[in-house]
């Protein structure tokens, strides 16, 4: 095996040069964020003057064919297709507009050198051998044929030709010349030695030892500093990083901070790409964020270990610790942040901190879904920031209003909720540290003799009874009376039903009046404050589990309290959805979509599924065209309403909302997509007016066909229509002339008309009358057609026909 210091243009340069992607590796798979980052990449060799920038390995078998030196790519395909497709649009682009002041870029130089071997004895003298697909791919774009659409090499060469286009002159030069710089190491495997280029293959594709998600951060951080400067910030920064939050934790901790920072919550394989995103955003600099990091990594150590420091919160943020809820941790560094800025003190810290744990277990006891937490934790932070700036409102009751604004399934659940759900809650399959959490906190709540109950669950001194216990005998079903089963089944695991013993063992399934006077183990011996209801009873069935589960409710609406909602001026609610969440969005309005990193303002749902698919297609054409989705389509044939994301690509857009919701999860679970990369803001609709036919500004209420019935009427009972235009429109030639997206008649004299060989009427049921005749009107209508029909209409109205 041979390595060298390389250039990628260097290796490929030259004649006599064949370059073979082997039949076993998988097809070229880079997408347009791949593709996104190489040129951000040159564009910053190309602005800060870099003289050169690293562009990995590239590890090939040599092997001289007479006529050639052939390269067999073993590792680096990705690399060396996609610079070859950005020569090739460099090339293309530069031909076709003559008149560009581009000097230094040769375009028989990038043909004859980089693309091609004038001299090869073979037909099509390309250096770059793909393998089957994507080389008759990579030729159509080579030899100026029709481009083969369904393929990763045409998708990303679009994307770099229309990249190049926005490009000044200047520009344009600078990336080329950048390509000239893109250094690599070039290894060259030596089979006659020893070297296994399968085995090797095998190594390189496997999982192997990859560097850590913060190994590769502080590289990112350091490498580019002379080695006094690395010593230093290494020294003051990123040893007291790591010792701070330990080095296990470290990538937690780089997540949960960059969560706080972005308001997006990453998955750990994402967070080197997403850190440098964020450095170059932030415009910050490389010790401004460390110094920043530093700071968070002690909130974070305190969260995670609040038992190093004794503070009036400690207790609760042991508590938060043991409900395993890890992803409120950004918010709870909000609230240090806010302390030590000044802006909420240590006692309404402590209270906010009660108001997060309240929030959990409230939401666990109503079975509301724990992945609504992840984007809730992390977005309000900002959210009470904002209010707070704005309004000058005090932190605390900002940070209350804003969870208790939520609705849906981020909702802070109210008492009667709560107490709704209490009662049947199956606490005994609840995870073990959830059970464990809520029996000691309804056994000490308000006790001064606090009792170790998860400890002494723990090793084994206290259990769980089920007071009516899982299997009855005889004796109980008679006790709980013909109903046994059902009283059974319905609150056997519910809290007015369990409690905590020393002698479950003893216990076992006998009788209630045994476990509650048995010497000196029953319940009348317990100093447990649990079992003082239980002792007072003298037979146990369905009213006596309900009067203690009221009576244990009592006790946990004071421990897990609701905060007093402050009103905050709110002109609309609205909450943001990830694309992957359960959620019924009918009769809701999208206000916003954002489409990995990208904003964006929308009317409805359709305007949002328009907006979205557009820009997923746009990253990875390959997936839509692979798919048999039944809205995609490469023609618009048999699309009742088609919308066109590029030539050969449609889809339908004739669907109700929560069917276009389900198709972007479908294509987002294809593109293997995080579930914050689409996420949507969705408000109520507005309260719709009343629609009065002389008020334009209600026809809104009404859907565009159900529109044109209530014109049409009106002009017909009128009287401003002719018989003549009543009959043009009888026909669909007519019909378009007006309305053009329209592919049947307006009217008909029944509803059965122009069906042909379908079973769908296309014509409303109620009909129209004119002359005294039954007239009918189609459902055909479209929404863009919309203003065409109100200027119909206009035009009968005021007499201009």
């Amino acid at each position: 095996m041979k390595a060298n210091e390389n250039n990628i243009l260097r290796l490929i340069s030259g004649p006599d040069k064949k370059f073979i992607i082997p039949v076993y590796q998988r097809p070229y798979s880079w997408k347009k964020k791949n593709c996104e980052q190489l040129l951000k990449d040159l564009k910053d060799v190309y602005e800060r003057k870099h003289k050169s920038h690293f562009f990995g390995s590239l590890v090939y078998v040599s092997e001289n064919s007479g006529s050639c030196e052939e390269f067999v790519i073993i590792d680096g395909q990705q690399r060396i297709t996609t610079v070859s497709l950005l020569l090739l649009a460099v090339r293309n682009y530069v031909l076709e507009h003559p008149d560009l002041n581009v000097k230094s870029i040769n375009t028989e130089k990038i043909k004859n050198a980089y693309l091609t071997d004038e001299y090869a004895d073979n037909e099509k003298k390309l250096k770059l051998k793909l393998i089957q697909g994507d080389d008759a791919a990579y030729d159509a774009l080579i030899e100026g044929k029709a481009p083969i659409e369904d393929t990763c090499v045409t998708a990303n060469y679009n994307y770099f030709y229309s990249e190049i286009k926005k490009m000044t002159s200047e520009e344009l030069e600078g990336v080329y010349n950048a390509i000239g710089k893109l250094d690599i190491v070039s290894i060259s495997l030596q089979p006659q030695n020893g070297d296994d280029p399968q085995l090797i293959f095998e190594s390189l594709n496997s999982t192997g030892l990859d560097l850590e998600t913060a190994d590769k951060i502080r590289n990112y951080v350091l490498m580019n500093m002379g080695h006094r400067e690395q010593e230093k910030f290494y020294k003051n920064y990123w040893e007291p990083l790591e010792q701070t939050v330990g080095h296990h934790d470290i990538n937690k901790f780089i997540r949960y901070y960059l969560a706080n920072k972005t308001r997006k919550l990453y998955d750990e394989k994402k967070l080197y790409f997403e850190f440098k995103y964020y450095r170059e955003d932030s415009k910050l600099s490389i010790e401004s964020i460390l110094q920043d990091m530093l700071e968070y990594a002690h909130y974070y150590n305190f969260i995670v270990n609040p038992q190093q420091k004794k503070t009036s919160y400690s207790d609760i943020l042991e508590r938060i610790d043991k409900l395993d809820v890890k992803t409120c941790i950004p918010l709870i560094m909000d609230l240090f942040k806010a302390k030590s800025s000044g802006y909420i003190s240590e006692e309404k810290l402590k209270k906010a901190l009660e108001v997060i744990e309240n929030f959990i277990i409230r939401r666990e006891i109503c079975d509301l879904p724990t992945n609504a937490l992840n984007k809730l934790f992390v977005q309000i932070g900002a959210e009470v920031d904002k209010e707070v700036n704005n309004s000058d409102m005090d932190y605390y009751d900002a940070f209350c209003s804003k969870l208790l604004s939520k609705t849906g399934r981020s909702r802070f659940p109210n008492n009667h909720e709560f107490h709704e759900h209490f009662e049947s809650y199956d606490l005994y399959d609840a995870k073990s540290s959830m059970r464990k959490y809520i029996l000691e906190r309804l056994e000490n709540f308000d006790n001064k003799e606090l009792v170790a109950v998860e400890k002494l669950i723990d090793d084994k001194v206290l259990t769980i009874e089920h007071v009516m216990p899982q299997t009855l005998n005889d004796e109980w079903k008679k006790q709980l009376g013909k109903n046994w089963e059902l009283i059974q089944t319905k609150y056997l695991n519910t809290p007015g039903n369990l409690t905590l013993t020393a002698y479950n063992s003893d216990y076992s399934n006998s009788s209630f009046t045994k476990k509650k006077n048995m010497p000196g183990k029953g319940f009348l011996c317990s100093k447990l404050s649990l079992n003082e209801y239980i002792n007072t009873c003298d037979s146990w069935g369905e009213d006596q589990i309900r009067e203690r589960a009221d009576i244990l409710y009592k006790k946990a609406e004071k421990i897990w309290w609701i905060p007093d909602a402050v009103k905050v001026n709110e002109t609309e609610k609205s909450e943001w959805i990830n694309w992957d969440e359960d959620v019924d969005i009918t009769n809701k309005r999208v206000l916003q979509v954002e489409v990995i990193d990208t904003l964006i303002d929308t009317k409805d749902m359709s305007d949002a599924y328009r907006k979205i698919h557009s820009i997923l297609f746009g990253l990875d054409p390959i997936s839509y065209y692979d798919s048999d989705f039944p809205w995609f389509s490469k023609t618009d044939s048999g699309m009742r309403k088609s919308y066109k994301l590029a030539d050969n690509a449609y889809i339908e857009t004739n669907q109700n909302s929560q069917n276009k919701l389900n198709a972007i999860k479908k294509i987002a679970e294809l593109m293997q997509l995080d579930s914050n990369d689409i996420r949507l803001l969705i408000g109520d609709k507005p309260h719709k007016p009343t629609f009065k036919i002389n008020d334009e500004s209600t026809y809104g209420v009404l859907s565009t066909g159900k529109l044109a019935y209530e014109l049409f009427k009106e002009v017909m009972q009128r009287g401003l229509v002719s018989s003549d235009e009543i009959q043009q429109l009888k026909t669909k030639e007519y019909t378009k002339k007006l309305f053009d997206r329209t592919d049947y008649p307006a009217l008909a004299d029944c509803r059965d008309a122009n069906r042909g060989n379908s079973n769908h009427i296309r014509y409303r049921k109620n009909p129209l009358i004119f002359n005294g005749k039954e007239i009918y009107i189609t459902t055909q209508f479209f929404e863009d057609e919309r203003d065409e029909i109100i200027q119909w209409y206009k035009k009968h109205i005021n007499g201009n026909t």
